[in-house]
């Protein structure tokens, strides 16, 4: 048995269309490709509607041809979408006292459908955009943080350095003082 457009099972079955997307996302049952027979059930339970279990043998209506995908891709890529006619010209449609035509059930829900997998594209695409940046966020955090240790080690080895430094001086005076004593003679004391 093939997927059903939300679009197509809302109306169907008398379920507001933003009430089933909800219930669907809180259920992570997946709509871009059309509800399961499986997912159509859980909904059905869910909105307290009767279940009808349809026999497996039930011949399914081909998949419309020229069905629209929408690749999420680079956000900042174009998006190519059906561009509408300008005019349509019914006349060309009708014969002498011949009744008016219209579209076709199925394009205006291959139409929906399309409108639907556009709508939860860019909504992933957004959700995947926001945990990118709060990634890029934590990371800053962290490397921020890590460059003022280093900033602090620096500044505190540098004063360490010099402390030991002008120690190593007045240590090095005191031992050539005390070195350059050895074979001198001592001075005499003073007589008096």
């Amino acid at each position: 048995m093939a997927n059903t457009s939300l679009h197509k099972f809302c109306k169907d079955n008398g379920i507001p269309k933003t009430s089933a997307y909800e219930r669907c996302k809180l259920l992570d049952i997946p709509t871009r490709d059309g509800l399961s027979p499986e997912d159509q059930r859980v909904l059905l339970r869910e909105f307290g509607k009767a279940v009808v279990v349809e026999p497996e043998t039930t011949p399914e209506p081909a998949a419309p041809a020229g069905g629209i995908t929408i690749d999420v891709g680079n956000h900042r890529g174009e998006l190519s979408l059906p561009q509408p006619p300008s005019t349509i010209d019914l006349g060309t449609y009708r014969g002498d006292n011949a009744a008016l035509t219209s579209f076709e059930p199925e394009d205006i829900d291959r139409f929906l459908a399309a409108c639907d997998g556009f709508v939860e594209a860019v909504d992933a695409d957004f959700q995947h955009q926001q945990a990118v940046t709060q990634q890029k966020e934590a990371a800053a955090i962290k490397v921020r943080s890590r460059v003022e240790q280093v900033k602090q080690a620096s500044l505190l080895y540098q004063v360490r350095s010099e402390t030991l430094a002008l120690h190593n001086r007045s240590l090095d005076a005191e031992l050539q003082a005390g070195l350059s004593t050895l074979g001198k003679p001592s001075a005499a004391p003073a007589a008096g």
